[in-house]
């Protein structure tokens, strides 16, 4: 007898020594301005495990109203006490809840029955309808990992009320009704557990009353709450707006407008610039166009040849070096590209993707040469616009986040703060401005391509001997990498052939000493080659993971 005594002793001490809620009272006072003061007593049984500092309680601050909008609620904590003494505290928010943590960096004694005592008020809590207004909460919430044993939640109206104008209604856990109602003309109603609640499973309370017995928000009111739910996104509509008119006001001071029409034509390029050099300056920035432009400018000097051929189904291109010299190249740029890709005589490269690393180090080299030449003495890229810039798309950034992030408006507030970064993209571009002897040379550049371009309407008016230079093989091509990098090879092809006859011009690119390969049959065929096929397959062949477009589509 005495060993199944002490058998059933030894079964029982696990459940008497379970961590638990012994009970859980709420109170919840409704004030006539419709702010909720409210009482919560928890009474709980602490063995160390889950209370090991205190109690943890978390309170929902975000819901949707009737309308499908995202309301957030304010909760203040006025005072936390354990068994009826002071007791630390502080909050956190995570996603939707506002978490209380009590007690400090020391242990409960365990085992214990403490109090808590928590009072806090909260705002938007009662939901306004067309009748009649109602309260809706979570009174003892899901978020505790142990069972509430007893437990009651007590809502009282700021004046009495007849019953019969009083709808209330619960649940507990899933769907259940496991409590007890009490409804008082004193503008009361009382749940009260009917039987223990299981982890995580919580008291959800509603009642219903006569619209007169809260004040309704006024639209001041309203037009408050909107602004403190929307500050996060005014904060960043206000940094975008501030940030376009500080790009648009710099970009203003800094740019010297063109004015292409009042320039002259120019029938010769400036001496000691290259094709890539005026591009570099023309867009004031590097790309594989620039490359393509400078080596048919170095073939043109006699320091390449050209190889074009068929590679299945596709065009195969080799670039062969053909003689020593390369120091009497005119620019820096071409001399810097030569000796990268091909730094003895004889030696050759097919752009292909096996010579990725030898073709992305000579367009480094070679887009380097042309950044120490023309950068800062042509044209400036000021820095310190596009650092004002991103201070300010920074400062806006950061508070509208901070503001929005537990707000309705943070996807939209996301949204416009990203709007930030493309427009810092495009002012870092835009505002890189030409200094003096820039733009004298972007004039000469400018009157060259117009003169280029017009070559096929010049070469048409035979009456007009002054309109252009006395036309030539040896004049298309020196000129042919110029139009290459200025994007007008088309016309300026369509211009020799209609000055010296379609079949004499093929006659004349066929004997071109540079190129081999492929037979001219088209010249149409032959620029676009020269231009966008040379300048895809740079690109293809320099950058092929990221596949730069940094031309036309090429058709070769």
């Amino acid at each position: 007898m005495r060993l199944a005594l002490l058998l059933l002793l030894c079964l029982a001490l696990p459940a008497w020594a379970q961590e638990r809620i012994l009970r859980h009272d709420v109170d919840v006072r409704v004030l006539a301005d419709g702010r909720l003061d409210v009482t919560e007593r928890i009474e709980l049984r602490a063995e160390g495990r889950t209370f090991r500092h205190g109690l943890v309680r978390e309170f929902p601050i975000r819901y949707r109203d009737p309308h499908g909008d995202v309301v957030l609620t304010d909760i203040q904590v006025q005072d936390v006490l354990r068994d009826g003494r002071a007791e630390p505290w502080r909050i956190e928010r995570v996603g939707r809840v506002l978490r209380l943590h009590t007690g400090d960096a020391g242990h409960l004694q365990v085992p214990s029955q403490p109090v808590y005592t928590l009072h806090y008020r909260t705002t938007r809590q009662p939901i306004f309808g067309g009748t009649q207004d109602a309260l809706s909460l979570d009174a003892i919430g899901s978020d505790q990992s142990v069972p509430v044993e007893q437990g009651s939640v007590t809502v009282s109206l700021p004046r009495a009320v007849p019953v019969d104008t009083l709808q209330a209604e619960g649940t507990t856990g899933a769907a259940g009704r496991d409590f007890h109602l009490a409804l008082s003309a004193a503008g009361t109603a009382r749940w009260t557990l009917a039987r223990a609640l299981q982890p995580h499973e919580g008291l959800h309370v509603r009642l219903a009353f006569p619209k007169d017995v809260i004040a309704a928000p006024t639209p001041r009111q309203r037009a408050l709450w909107w602004l403190h739910d929307h500050a996060g996104l005014l904060v960043a509509l206000a940094g975008l707006l501030g940030l376009a008119a500080y790009c648009v006001l710099r970009w203003r001071r800094v740019r010297h407008p063109q004015t292409p029409g009042a320039m002259p034509d120019h029938h010769e390029p400036p001496a000691g610039f290259s094709p890539a050099g005026l591009r570099y300056l023309r867009r004031m920035r590097y790309d594989a166009r620039c490359f393509a432009a400078d080596l048919l400018a170095s073939a043109v000097d006699d320091h390449l040849c050209i190889h074009r051929q068929p590679q299945g189904a596709r065009t195969g291109w080799r670039i062969e070096r053909t003689r020593e010299g390369a120091h009497t190249l005119p620019t820096m740029e071409q001399r810097a590209q030569l000796t990268a890709l091909l730094p003895e005589p004889n030696d050759a490269v097919e752009l292909r993707r096996r010579e990725q690393a030898r073709i992305a180090q000579a367009c480094k080299a070679h887009e380097l040469a042309l950044r120490k030449r023309f950068v800062p003495a042509l044209f400036r890229a000021h820095g310190g616009s596009i650092l004002g810039a991103l201070a300010i798309a920074i400062a806006a950034a950061v508070p509208a986040l901070r503001l929005a992030w537990h707000s309705p408006a943070l996807p939209a507030t996301v949204l416009v703060v990203a709007l930030m970064v493309p427009m810092l993209v495009v002012f870092a571009v835009l505002v890189r401005a030409p200094t003096a002897e820039g733009r004298q040379l972007l004039a000469h550049a400018e009157g060259l391509r117009r003169y280029l371009a017009g070559a096929a309407k010049a070469g048409r008016r035979h009456d007009d001997a002054h309109a252009v230079p006395p036309f030539d093989a040896a004049r298309y091509t020196r000129l042919l990498p110029y139009a290459v990098a200025l994007d007008v090879e088309d016309a300026w092809t369509k211009g020799f052939a209609a000055r010296i006859g379609t079949q004499n011009a093929i006659d004349a690119v066929a004997a071109i000493p540079w190129y081999r390969g492929l037979a001219v049959t088209d010249l149409a065929r032959f620029s676009r080659s020269m231009g966008d096929s040379l300048t895809a397959r740079i690109a293809a062949t320099a950058h092929p993971k990221k596949q730069r477009r940094t031309a036309k589509p090429a058709r070769s």
